[in-house]
């Protein structure tokens, strides 16, 4: 595969990893497809970041400008205001299944399954049902209804790839790995996140997963 497949999913804001995006993941991975990257993205004010050594690909901003720190800004609270509850709920579902909390990119989710172990568990069962904060939800929707919106909404935003739309499985892709970085980063810093101050915590993160992805 050419470097320009990979260019485009870039350009749209994609993470390319090698769950979602196998043979793009494969050609960035390689030096000379980071450097074709990184040369492009450059003459339009990017660079290319990687999550960790094996982790997804995805656009970064050179700099950080004042209108690029205010939409970063807005779009920790987007995130904040959209994602956080329905990550919370699979990682309480994770909890009661003996697993690891934090989910992992290739980790399966099968709705069916899903669905069984909320029958099993109380917990599991009061914590979907008190979820009236899911984007997009209504109150007298059914337990399963509520279940297919957290999956589609964090499919809608990369978090997650269907892989069998007859049976609602999906697999967890690696772009999950920036969202617990989001996610750690809101709770430390929450209360700055309406001050101008918060645009330096906002490099100072960046810095710190630029240094990750070099070790």
């Amino acid at each position: 595969m050419r470097i320009e497949s990979a260019l485009k999913q870039l350009a749209a804001g994609e993470f390319v990893c090698g769950v979602r995006f196998p043979e793009e993941f494969d050609v960035l991975s390689s030096p000379e497809g980071r450097q074709k990257a990184n040369e492009w993205l450059g003459t339009i004010g990017y660079r290319l970041a990687q999550l960790g050594e094996d982790g997804a690909f995805f656009m970064a901003y050179d700099y950080l400008d004042v209108e690029a720190k205010n939409t970063v800004r807005d779009e920790l609270r987007n995130l904040r205001d959209r994602l956080q509850p329905s990550v919370a709920f699979l990682e309480t579902l994770r909890q009661a299944q003996s697993r690891g909390a934090q989910l992992q990119a290739g980790d399966e989710i099968v709705h069916s399954e899903v669905m069984e172990s909320v029958r099993l568990s109380a917990l599991v069962e009061r914590r979907l049902a008190e979820m009236k904060d899911v984007h997009g939800s209504r109150a007298n929707e059914s337990a399963s209804d509520r279940l297919s919106r957290i999956l589609e909404l964090l499919a809608q935003d990369g978090y997650l790839t269907l892989t069998n739309a007859n049976f609602k499985t999906y697999r967890v892709t690696g772009k999950i790995a920036y969202l617990y970085q989001l996610l750690a980063f809101m709770a430390e810093h929450l209360p700055e996140m309406a001050d101008a101050s918060v645009n330096d915590q906002m490099e100072e993160r960046q810095a710190t997963i630029d240094e990750a992805a070099e070790q």
